[in-house]
C-alpha cells in the first residue's frame, strides 16, 4: 500500500463513520454478512446493499472514489489522480481500480472497539 497522507485518509475516515451512523445500512450488511457465514462483504456487494438506501449509496460511492485516489499513485491517463477524476474513468476501468484498492480499506478503518491498555484515559463500559 502506497503512503497514505492524513489528508488522504480523512476523508475516507469521515465517510465510513458516516455510514456507521446509518443504522438501516449497517443492519443490512450485518444481516448479509450473518448469511454469508461471516464473510466480508465486497465493495460491490456493499453497493447492492446500499442502492436502494439513498445516502449509503452516494457515500459509498464516495468513499470507493477516495479509497482509489488515496491509494493509486499515478495512471496513463491525461489528467491526474484525484476523487473528482474517478468520474472521468470507463465504468470497467473504474471498478478494476476499486476491485483492487478495496483489500486495503480495512488498513484505512477507525479503530472504535475499546482500548485494553491499562493506562487508557476511557475507563471499560462493563458492557
Amino acid at each position: 500500500m502506497a503512503d497514505v497522507t492524513e489528508r488522504q485518509r480523512r476523508p475516507i475516515k469521515r465517510i465510513q463513520t458516516r455510514l456507521a451512523g446509518l443504522p438501516a445500512f449497517v443492519n443490512a450488511v450485518e444481516e448479509a454478512k450473518h448469511q454469508a457465514d461471516g464473510v466480508d462483504l465486497t465493495p460491490d456487494a456493499q453497493l447492492k446493499i446500499a442502492a436502494g438506501m439513498g445516502e449509503a449509496f452516494d457515500l459509498l460511492e464516495d468513499l470507493n472514489d477516495s479509497l482509489v485516489a488515496a491509494l493509486v499513485a499515478g495512471w496513463s491517463y491525461g489528467f491526474p489522480v484525484s476523487v473528482d477524476a474517478c468520474q472521468d474513468l470507463s465504468g470497467r476501468d473504474l471498478d478494476a481500480l476499486r476491485e483492487a484498492v478495496a483489500p486495503f480499506l480495512a488498513q484505512l478503518n477507525p479503530d472504535f472497539d475499546p482500548s485494553p491498555a491499562a493506562d487508557s484515559p476511557i475507563e471499560a463500559s462493563g458492557a
